[in-house]
């Protein structure tokens, strides 16, 4: 029966204590586990020899998780599962956004998939929006065995930070090159971008650009990469523009001049591109190919006003990044982008 009890995961001389290392792993694996109200759960002489600890420790834990409305103890025939579903007091799972551009869809759309998978499991979502980091790890106060799922604008000293307080029980989700003790979900573009390249080029394109974000990031410097790499490759001429604030109409007119016939936008430019189209006449794909890169899956806002959308379902992000979170999960994990044609 048991599914998520890995003894050889217990750290006999880390920071945390060892009974609340087994808490975490008996709270997964009630949580996540086929249990029905009124099962007996493992005894405490059954944890004891599957975790070669004291029975002090083992009821130390299994205190915890009486606490926690997952267990109950009776007097004459042991411990059993209390009524799956209704764990209001299981604990949190904590969101947070550290960017400017918070408003970006990305973001809100994983908290949609957290929320979601969260109602699952009866666990409560705690959400911070907001750039400054240091009030973001005095609002971050996680009891033992809550985790974090936590993206924007990241660095590595605050993933360390973050972890310490949580025993790097954590989720990072988004394009990045920072390394540490963590999970990560991503998403593999790759093969995308140049699909919709190479679409473009078959389509007649010969003058591509491109607008993206803050150029540091490692998105920003992915996606340039890719683009240069394929223009250089077919000899065609390339224009990169940095538009920190993905403002579409901005980027717009500093390729007055270039006068690309072929524009990859990032979603939050892209509003601002269509609003130049329409001023200046321009018709897709007659005039201008427009690829808009990451558009939400869901949104129908513009719906099929570009040559090609390279989508994302960032609520899958949201929703894999809890289930990491429950299984203590380390991996690397890459979901797919889609590529719709409108021509």
């Amino acid at each position: 029966m048991s599914q998520y009890l890995i003894p050889g995961q217990i750290e006999r001389n880390a920071p945390q204590a060892v009974y609340q290392q087994i808490y975490e792993q008996l709270k997964r694996e009630l949580i996540l586990g086929n249990y029905q109200t009124g099962d007996r759960f493992f005894s405490y002489r059954k944890l004891k020899g599957i975790y070669n600890t004291e029975l002090r420790t083992i009821g130390a834990a299994v205190d915890l998780l009486i606490r926690d409305g997952l267990l109950e103890k009776r007097a004459t025939s042991g411990i059993y599962v209390i009524k799956q579903g209704e764990f209001s007091n299981v604990g949190n799972i904590w969101y947070a956004v550290i960017d400017e551009q918070c408003y970006h869809p990305f973001f809100f759309n994983i908290l949609i998939g957290l929320v979601k998978e969260a109602e699952k499991y009866g666990l409560r979502i705690l959400v911070r929006f907001g750039r400054d980091r240091e009030e973001f790890l005095r609002w971050f106060a996680p009891r033992p065995g809550e985790g974090l799922v936590i993206t924007g604008h990241l660095t590595q000293s605050l993933l360390k930070a973050a972890g310490n307080k949580c025993n790097d029980n954590m989720v990072v989700v988004g394009n990045y090159d920072l390394s540490g003790n963590f999970g990560h979900v991503t998403t593999d573009y790759y093969d995308r971008i140049r699909m919709a390249l190479r679409k473009a080029s078959d389509h007649g394109c010969r003058r591509f650009a491109l607008v993206t974000g803050n150029a540091k990031t490692k998105f920003a410097r992915d996606i340039r990469e890719i683009v240069t790499e394929f223009t250089d490759g077919q000899k065609f001429a390339c224009q990169l523009i940095e538009e920190p604030s993905e403002n579409g109409l901005l980027a717009m007119d500093q390729l007055k001049g270039f006068k690309p016939d072929c524009i990859m936008l990032t979603e939050p430019a892209f509003s601002g591109a269509w609003e130049f189209m329409k001023e200046n006449s321009l018709k897709c794909p007659k005039d201008v190919f427009l690829i808009r890169y990451g558009k939400e899956a869901n949104d129908r806002t513009l719906a099929g006003r570009s040559a090609i959308d390279l989508e994302v379902n960032s609520e899958i992000h949201g929703r894999t990044a809890l289930q990491m979170l429950l299984k203590g999960n380390k991996d690397t994990h890459k979901i797919n982008m889609d590529m719709v044609s409108h021509i």
